[in-house]
């Protein structure tokens, strides 16, 4: 609905004439009469008026729903998994063309974040990451998305070797001894509760992998690092066979096999 035939419905509803509201904003009743038929828009200074004079919100004057919006950019952050798999590059392509329709939106910046510190090998997108993640912070009420931007700026202020900053942003990440899924596997039932299972055990895998790769790169002896890799590639090895656990087992294989997994932490 457009805007002129959203005023001359709450004009109906509120039982008001064009020259009541006109008289209320001082302005013409023609003018009034313009915006209803679709001739013309009010001006940007007369929307907080208008929402005042009906009695609701900027966002119902203008037929805005955030919901609707948080499901079509949830929707194309899905299909850029599908279209793009794990190619860093080509899905900070698909999401920046998403951001020309949906500007600023958080969600999108923190995917377009992450796939920028993928890249990031040589650090030369540091300064780009960090700009985008401040900015993130200022704007989001996401605690979630709020927890994935100051991750990857430690991390990205430790590949810098700018330590303090790297800790500073560490602090304000709460260290939690449960995660959401965990808990809402416990709460909920029925396939809701097999969903939150399936995604703790992929978290826990993914982790697990990680921490041993970062054994590995501590280790001093190379019976340590070779006994660390054969445990690894034998819990890889044992996951692959179970069907539900066969993808995320398959991606942190070729990590792996790819000396790969440190990356994101050097």
């Amino acid at each position: 609905m457009n805007i002129g035939a959203k005023i001359r419905l709450l004009r109906k509803e509120k039982r008001v004439t064009q020259e009541e509201l006109a008289e209320y904003l001082h302005i013409s009743s023609q003018a009034v009469s313009k915006w209803e038929t679709g001739a013309c828009s009010p001006d940007i200074d007369m929307l907080p008026k208008l929402a005042i004079f009906f009695g609701t919100s900027l966002d119902h004057l203008l037929d805005f729903d955030q919901s609707q919006v948080d499901a079509a950019v949830t929707a194309l952050v899905a299909e850029c998994g599908k279209q793009c798999g794990r190619d860093p590059a080509k899905g900070e392509a698909f999401l920046r063309k998403a951001l020309e329709k949906y500007p600023n939106n958080d969600l999108l910046l923190t995917c377009i974040l992450e796939d920028m510190q993928e890249q990031n090998g040589d650090g030369s997108r540091s300064a780009e990451i960090i700009e985008i993640g401040e900015r993130i912070l200022t704007c989001t009420r996401d605690d979630e998305l709020r927890i994935d931007v100051l991750r990857v700026l430690a991390e990205t202020y430790h590949t810098l070797g700018e330590q303090a900053m790297a800790e500073y942003y560490l602090t304000k990440i709460p260290a939690l001894h449960f995660f959401f899924y965990e808990i809402a596997a416990a709460i909920k039932a029925g396939p809701e509760r097999l969903e939150n299972v399936q995604k703790a055990e992929d978290l826990c895998i993914d982790k697990l992998i990680c921490m041993l790769a970062m054994r590995k790169a501590e280790a001093k002896e190379d019976g340590a690092k070779a006994e660390i890799d054969r445990q690894a590639r034998a819990m890889l090895t044992f996951f692959k066979s179970c069907p539900i656990y066969q993808d995320i087992a398959e991606t942190m294989e070729r990590l792996w096999e790819a000396d790969a997994i440190m990356g994101i932490y050097q």
